[in-house]
């Protein structure tokens, strides 16, 4: 079955603009939004274990729309104005430099889950200026820690909701429940819960974006575990012939997985290193048997860890925090794959690294 071009849905949307309600929005929104589904097709059909079929939009969870041929004011040291089509001049806070606004060609307008509109500019990378330190770290990612490295620091995520506000979101949540859905008191309570949500991802965002920062300035090797969190988080409740076990305890680790966004961490950690001045390696190792293989002696065994912060050996008693310990392990896989040292435990290779930015990061799979 032939597929339809986007250039044969254009000429179809010119037809259904006239006299109809169409006609009364932009064209130039309506036609990067079939160039939008188009390139979504494409990549699910190019690459369907990486993208999956595109859905329908869904009003108030998929708000948004492209701009192009973009025009741009500015207003003052903090505030400048974009041109929207069909809508006139809308004021935006200015967060980047006026001179990488004023270069971008497009632009995306979207709608978060706590009412608030951004606007994202199509601008090349900015470069992230460093200078090499020829220092190495390992890093181990936890729950009680969110980041232990191997030189003893622990930079954790603080929490992200202070008690009060714990507290008032899950009095919304109680409350919604009780609700009946698609009333304007329901409409209320949910818009509370997201500004309370929203808040909380801005600052999971924002301690990311300093931590990661730190490391790619302070070290020239990271190495890092290669862990799935799509499959550490999997639901344990079984089925109805093979119910699982600790149902509970498995939704209380996966809610705090989550929480933590490793995921979005090595995302990061992966672009900020593609984009820096002097070369930053980012090295990724199999994550199996780093917390219970001792750093001393590499004698790996399930009794080495006591519990969840001592690590003891059974063959030559060394002791150490077990994050640490894992972190030295990492450290020393990462450092055998780059040739500096260390024990190599899988054969390396070179991974692509299919994110946005144009010089690709060194990044190595152990």
């Amino acid at each position: 079955m032939a597929s339809i071009s986007v250039y044969d849905q254009k000429r179809s949307l010119s037809e259904a603009r006239q006299g109809t309600w169409l006609g009364e929005g932009s064209s130039v929104v309506q036609q990067q939004a079939l160039f939008d589904l188009d390139r979504a097709f494409k990549n699910w059909w190019n690459n369907p274990g990486h993208f999956s079929r595109p859905t329908w939009r869904k009003a108030g969870v998929n708000e948004g729309f492209a701009i192009r041929d973009l025009s741009v004011r500015h207003i003052n040291r903090r505030w400048g104005e974009a041109l929207v089509p069909k809508c006139g001049w809308a004021r935006f806070r200015i967060s980047r430099k006026w001179a990488d606004i004023c270069a971008a060609t497009s632009a995306r307008v979207t709608l978060d889950r706590a009412g608030r509109w951004h606007v994202s500019f199509t601008t090349p990378p900015t470069v992230f200026k460093r200078q090499p330190t020829d220092a190495v770290v390992g890093l181990d990612m936890g729950v009680a820690s969110t980041v232990t490295t191997s030189n003893r620091e622990n930079p954790s995520m603080p929490a992200l909701l202070s008690p009060g506000e714990n507290q008032r979101k899950r009095r919304r949540e109680r409350k919604l429940a009780g609700q009946q859905k698609g009333s304007n008191r329901r409409n209320v309570t949910k818009h509370q819960i997201a500004r309370l949500s929203a808040r909380e991802t801005d600052r999971r965002k924002d301690w990311i974006e300093k931590t990661t920062t730190t490391l790619v300035r302070e070290y020239d090797i990271i190495c890092i575990e290669d862990l799935k969190v799509k499959n550490m988080v999997r639901s344990a409740k079984g089925t109805v012939e093979n119910p699982g076990n600790n149902v509970a305890q498995k939704r209380g680790l996966n809610r705090s997985i989550s929480s933590q966004a490793w995921a979005l961490f090595r995302q990061r950690l992966t672009d900020k290193a593609a984009a820096a001045t002097s070369l930053v390696a980012v090295v990724v190792v199999n994550p199996a048997y780093t917390s219970q293989r001792c750093s001393g002696c590499g004698h790996t065994t399930s009794e080495n860890r006591k519990n969840q912060a001592e690590f003891q050996c059974v063959v030559c008693s060394y002791t150490d925090n077990a994050d640490v310990n894992a972190a030295n392990n990492i450290l020393a896989a990462g450092l055998a794959v780059t040739g500096r040292g260390g024990t190599p435990h899988a054969k390396p290779e070179i991974a692509e690294h299919s994110g946005p930015m144009k010089r690709q990061p060194l990044v190595l799979v152990a």
